[in-house]
C-alpha cells in the first residue's frame, strides 16, 4: 500500500485537527502538523514554525523530502469579526511555505482552504447560486493573492494546487467560540433562564432568506479528494453541505431542540444584548452544575451577528464537484441536532427539558 505524507498548516486549529483526523483515519498517510504553538497533547507529529518568518520556514522544513501532499488551514490572527484580515501577512505565510517545499522531490499537491467572502456576499446582495467561476468581490482579500501565487507556482511545475470555499464553518467542538452552533446554544440557553423569546437577531427578511453551512468533517473528506483526484488539478471548488435551509426553518428547529419559546426576527446586535449576561450565565452553569465557563470566552457574539446580518441568500453551487464525482452531502438540521446532544453531553449547555 503507497503512503503520502501530508503536511498540514494550522493543524491546530480547527480546519486543520479535522483533517488530521480524516487522513489518520483512512490509514495510508503519515501526517505532520505545523504549528506556532503545537498542543502538548498532540497525536500526530508537530513542527513549530512561524510561517510569517521566511527563515524559520527554511530552517526547521527545508528537510522535509518525504511530502506529498499540504493542506493549508492556516491564518494569521483574525482580527475583530467583520473586519478585513492582513493580506500581505496571510499571503506571505503560504507563499514562504511554498517556497521551501516546491522543491520537496515528492511533492504532489498544495490545497488552500478559503472560503465564500471570496465572492463578497458578506458586502451585499450578490447573484445565486454562487459558482467558481462567479467574479471576485470588489474589495481586497488574501484569498486572491494566494490563487494568483499558487497559479503562477505552478506552472511548468511537476505539483498541483486547488482551493476550496466552504462557508459557515461547522462542527461539535466545545473549545472553539468562533462556532455558529454555540452562539445558537448558549443565547437559547440563555433566553430560557430568563423567561424571554428565542427572538431571531435579524430582520424579517433575513429570516425568510436561504443559507448555508460547510460541516467540517464534510470538509475535510472533500479537501482530501481535491488533493488526490488528478481532475481537480489547478482548480477552485465549493465545499457546502449541499441543502439551503432558511433561517425560518432553522430558528423554529433551534427553539425546539434547545427548548425555549420561538420568537419573532427583531434587529439587534448579540454582541451588545450579550454584555451585560455574564451574571446569568454564571446562574445557569451553577444551577445546571455545569462546566465552569465563563460567558465573554465560551462564545464570539459577534461571529453570531456575522452570520445573521444578511437580509438576502446566500447560496454556493456544488454542480462542479458533483460533475467531478464529489456526490457528499449533509442534513444541516441534523447537523445542528447533533452539536446540541454534544455539548449537553460535554456539559457546555443545560440539559434537555422533560418531554
Amino acid at each position: 500500500m503507497s503512503v503520502r505524507t501530508a503536511l498540514i498548516a494550522g493543524a491546530s486549529g480547527l480546519i486543520g485537527r479535522r483533517i488530521a483526523d480524516h487522513l489518520l483515519a483512512l490509514g495510508d498517510w503519515n501526517v505532520i502538523g505545523l504549528a506556532r504553538k503545537p498542543p502538548p497533547d498532540a497525536d500526530i507529529r508537530f513542527i513549530a514554525v512561524d510561517l510569517a518568518n521566511a527563515e524559520d520556514c527554511r530552517r526547521k522544513l527545508g528537510e522535509l523530502d518525504e511530502i506529498t501532499h499540504v493542506f493549508y488551514a492556516a491564518r494569521f490572527d483574525h482580527p475583530e469579526e467583520g473586519k478585513p484580515e492582513p493580506l500581505d501577512t496571510n499571503a506571505g505565510m503560504l507563499r514562504n511555505l511554498v517556497d521551501v517545499l516546491k522543491r520537496a522531490p515528492a511533492l504532489e499537491h498544495v490545497h488552500a482552504v478559503h472560503g465564500s467572502k471570496y465572492y463578497g456576499h458578506q458586502l451585499g446582495p450578490v447573484p445565486v447560486p454562487l459558482r467558481e467561476d462567479s467574479p471576485r468581490a470588489p474589495n481586497q482579500n488574501f484569498y486572491f493573492t494566494q490563487e494568483d501565487d499558487l497559479a503562477a507556482s505552478t506552472h511548468n511545475a511537476s505539483w498541483h494546487y486547488s482551493t476550496s470555499r466552504p462557508h459557515a464553518f461547522c462542527d461539535p467542538a466545545i473549545d472553539r467560540p468562533r462556532s455558529a452552533g454555540l452562539v445558537f446554544a448558549v443565547y437559547a440557553a440563555i433566553q430560557r433562564e430568563l423567561g424571554l423569546r428565542f427572538d431571531f437577531p435579524g430582520g424579517a427578511a433575513g429570516f425568510e432568506a436561504h443559507t448555508q453551512f460547510t460541516d467540517l468533517a464534510l470538509l475535510a473528506r472533500a479537501v482530501t479528494w481535491m488533493a488526490t483526484e488528478p481532475r481537480c488539478a489547478n482548480q477552485s471548488f465549493n465545499v457546502v453541505n449541499g441543502d439551503y435551509p432558511r433561517w425560518c426553518e432553522l430558528w423554529t428547529l433551534f427553539a425546539s431542540e434547545l427548548d425555549v419559546e420561538l420568537g419573532v426576527p427583531r434587529k439587534f446586535s448579540l454582541a451588545t444584548y450579550m454584555a451585560d449576561k455574564a451574571a446569568v450565565w454564571d446562574r445557569i452553569v451553577a444551577k445546571h452544575g455545569l462546566r465552569k465557563t465563563h460567558l465573554d470566552t465560551l462564545v464570539l457574539w459577534p461571529y453570531g451577528d456575522y452570520q445573521l446580518r444578511p437580509d438576502w441568500e446566500v447560496m454556493s453551487s456544488m454542480a462542479k464537484a458533483r460533475a467531478l464525482g464529489f456526490h457528499e452531502t449533509v442534513d444541516s438540521h441534523e447537523m445542528f441536532k447533533r452539536q446540541f446532544e454534544n455539548y449537553r453531553a460535554h456539559d457546555i449547555i443545560p440539559p434537555a427539558a422533560a418531554r
